[in-house]
């Protein structure tokens, strides 16, 4: 009976180990197989990372909804990680590399979507807000079918251009003598939901520039969540007009 369930359930269980690791810890018992452990924790930390990151960029969405205001907020920031996460998702895609790896770099780019038709709204930029709707899809598409030499060319770009998507915000923190719009729960979302996926790359993926791109921007996301703490008490001029 044992065995019948462990047969039925397989493709569940699939989803967090190898087929040797299945028979290791169901079959033949050894459940305290530390590779296989550590397989296990890392895909289930990557579904994790995956699922939450779903969420990640909602309390900034519903910051600059509530105040009717992007004050603070930086629109090259805010490009420049779409871009970055639209070559991820491309390059990631290309290369078949398993979807709990990559797929937060997917639900981001939706949700960075919605900031950039946000920035151009109370901007007044109307054409911009109605074009980028279209325009992100259609190049992350065409992403996806460029040759992998090619996507593995823009990816080594990312990493400069992800790192300048932080400093600029880090920069403009530093100018206004405050974090503005910028919400804190989904910079520190952001700062340990780059920790989380280190080790997960590190356990299943053995590719530098995803690796550099990653520490890169997990440095920086963790000094813009200092910056919070630092401008902890400083109210922006037009909420203290207010």
């Amino acid at each position: 009976m044992y065995f019948t369930l462990v047969r039925t359930i397989a493709p569940f269980l699939l989803l967090f180990m190898s087929e040797e690791c299945l028979e290791s810890i169901f079959i033949d018992l050894d459940i305290l197989n530390f590779l296989c452990l550590k397989m296990i924790l890392s895909k289930a930390l990557g579904y994790a990372i995956v699922g939450g990151s779903m969420m990640v960029k909602f309390p900034q969405i519903l910051k600059i909804s509530s105040n009717a205001s992007v004050e603070g907020l930086s629109l090259a920031t805010f490009a420049l990680e779409a871009f970055c996460a639209m070559v991820n998702v491309g390059y990631n895609f290309s290369h078949g590399f398993p979807f709990s790896t990559w797929g937060e770099n997917f639900f981001i780019l939706l949700q960075l979507l919605v900031l950039l038709v946000q920035f151009f709204h109370y901007t007044g930029n109307t054409m911009l807000k109605l074009v980028t709707p279209l325009l992100v899809p259609l190049l992350t598409l065409a992403l996806t079918k460029l040759p992998q030499e090619h996507l593995a060319l823009g990816l080594t770009a990312v990493v400069p251009l992800m790192a300048l998507s932080k400093i600029i915000q880090i920069k403009t923190n530093f100018v206004n003598g405050h974090t503005g719009q910028l919400s804190f729960v989904t910079s520190l979302l952001n700062a340990f939901g780059t920790l989380a996926r280190l080790f997960t790359i590190l356990q299943e993926i053995d590719d530098l520039l995803i690796l550099a791109n990653c520490t890169t921007v997990f440095a920086l996301n963790a000094m813009i969540v200092m910056q919070f703490l630092v401008y902890w008490n400083v109210v922006p001029p037009k909420e203290k007009a207010q």
